[in-house]
């Protein structure tokens, strides 16, 4: 089975391609959503739910990314962790 990752945008791409002739109200009942709906999925307001992925046998997965350099969190930035809690207290002990 053939895998082709898309992100939103050719998602979206993908959707207005499977719409093809038809209109968005008959697109919206083929895919068993509100037009209204499916026009908030094509302007951004709506994410496109499980409902059209489903009807287009399409696998929704989240993806994430790293953002933060290597090593530092992005998290949290500035807490100590329980290992430099130890370590300090130690040195306080000295």
């Amino acid at each position: 089975m053939a895998v082709k990752r898309m992100n939103l945008d050719q998602f979206l791409e993908f959707l207005k391609k499977q719409q093809g002739e038809q209109t968005a109200q008959q697109f919206a009942t083929r895919l068993g959503v509100s037009p209204q709906y499916l026009s908030d999925v094509y302007n951004g307001r709506r994410p496109p739910g499980e409902s059209i992925t489903s009807a287009l046998k399409v696998e929704k997965a989240m993806v994430y990314k790293l953002v933060a350099p290597s090593g530092t969190s992005p998290h949290g930035a500035g807490k100590k962790t329980a290992g430099k809690k130890a370590a300090e207290k130690a040195e306080e002990g000295k």
